[in-house]
């Protein structure tokens, strides 16, 4: 008896270890504060919500998506943000998924827009990503800048960057509006040692899954094209700071996370 009761002791502590520490289901929301001086009242308390690499195929179902939504829209966010790498690269998604996929994408709500930037595991089936992007309401930014405005205050500038030698270019606005804040958004973080130069006050990138595996005192120890420098959540360098979002799904055929539990972001800037 003692000894079934020492082993049901172990499986509880065992199973209890892997819920919490190494299981991929599930995921938790991470909340940033970021102080802006001169922020206008009406950008006061503006929330945005990250997601990113889903990479649907690995350990990410599209049924998985049904609670994400949930959360996000309980976040009543005013901008939604996905950093890239929808569905993974090795998967072959049906048309019946796509269709599903397409419809909790298009129940995301906001107060105000839905944005999405191009992955590297998106590249492999660019046609198909932004069909569904298009589907689903989101305003894909190719290299490209938008303003978003709130009544009559100077708007904040949101960049989309996919290929950084098209910083330039995707940073360039034909009216050149004076802005209160700018916003890049990159999928690959490396990519801040060049944004860093440039006219940013905040970089959003993903594509880390900050290491994956995250080992105490180490840090996390899978590292990748694009995410060999920079893969924990943040950094400052220059005067732009950037968030890096440890995704919802799994890389490089390892189908486990360690210490590191999938999340979405809610960053929330407020007037300092």
């Amino acid at each position: 008896m003692k000894k079934f009761l020492l082993i049901l002791v172990i499986l509880i502590v065992l199973l209890g270890i892997y819920s919490r520490f190494i299981n991929t289901s599930g995921f938790k929301v991470v909340e940033e504060t970021i102080a802006i001086e001169n922020l206008p009242d009406a950008f006061n308390d503006f929330k945005i919500v990250q997601f990113s690499d889903l990479l649907i195929g690995s350990t990410k179902t599209v049924a998985d998506l049904e609670d994400i939504v949930r959360e996000i829209n309980n976040l009543n966010p005013d901008i939604i943000v996905f950093t890239g790498d929808l569905i993974s690269k090795n998967y072959n998604i049906s048309e019946d998924e796509v269709n599903q996929l397409k419809e909790y994408l298009n129940s995301l709500e906001c107060s105000l827009y839905k944005y999405a930037i191009i992955g590297d595991n998106d590249e492999a089936n660019i046609d198909l990503y932004k069909e569904i992007i298009n589907d689903s309401d989101f305003l894909l930014l190719d290299d490209a800048s938008t303003y978003i405005f709130y009544g009559d205050v100077k708007p904040i500038k949101l960049t989309g960057l996919s290929d950084i030698n098209e910083l330039n270019n995707a940073l360039t606005m034909s009216d050149n509006l004076e802005t209160v804040y700018n916003i890049l958004l990159t999928h690959e973080p490396d990519n801040i040692t060049t944004i860093a130069d440039a006219d940013v006050d905040l970089v959003i990138a993903g594509h880390s899954l900050l290491g994956q595996i995250r080992i105490p005192f180490l840090g996390g120890i899978i590292k990748k094209d694009g995410a060999r420098t920079y893969i924990d959540n943040y950094y400052t360098i220059n005067n732009t700071t950037m968030y890096v979002s440890s995704g919802l799904g799994t890389d490089n055929n390892i189908n486990f996370r360690l210490l590191n539990k999938p999340e979405i972001c809610l960053y929330r800037l407020i007037k300092k």
